[in-house]
């Protein structure tokens, strides 16, 4: 009874385990293969922009988002998330130090002195807003990913 109990437990944890991995997984997907609709949403917000590549990724709850990437005008990289009702969700570019305010770069040697980023990038809003950053650097030798609100007053480790 003990054995058949504890494989059905061990079964439960792996069909729980499966489920899990499944949400926030990206499959690359040819550009072509994003409905029309939807890549003309991303070329409306972003007239400018060259899209070149795309993937899809499943949201926890469900939710299918397409991620179309590409580049500026200026030659910085971009991606427009976009979901399946045609929504923009956000768009992301990639920034130099220099675009970043300065209220954000104080905040950041104030929390974490020394952090030196080796990649940054702005995440706006469908009216273009930046609501945050994404900073990939390494502090102290080790690799950090942190998130830091639009104004530098939340800062988030965000992987390690």
């Amino acid at each position: 009874m003990k054995i058949k109990k504890a494989v059905g437990i061990s079964a439960l944890l792996l069909v729980l385990n499966c489920s899990f991995s499944i949400a926030g997984e990206e499959k690359i997907i040819p550009l072509s293969d994003v409905p029309e609709n939807l890549l003309s949403e991303a070329k409306k917000l972003l007239p400018t922009a060259t899209f070149n590549t795309a993937n899809t990724e499943k949201e926890d709850d469900g939710t299918l988002v397409y991620e179309i990437q590409g580049t500026l005008g200026d030659g910085r990289k971009v991606e427009v998330d976009v979901l399946e009702n045609g929504d923009i969700q956000e768009f992301e570019v990639v920034y130099s130090l220099d675009l970043v305010p300065r209220a954000v770069i104080k905040a950041i040697e104030k929390k974490m002195p020394g952090f030196t980023p080796s990649f940054i990038e702005a995440s706006h809003s469908a009216s273009k807003k930046v609501v945050g950053y994404e900073f990939v650097g390494e502090l102290g030798g080790k690799k950090l990913d942190i998130d830091v609100s639009a104004d530098g007053r939340r800062i988030e480790i965000a992987d390690q």
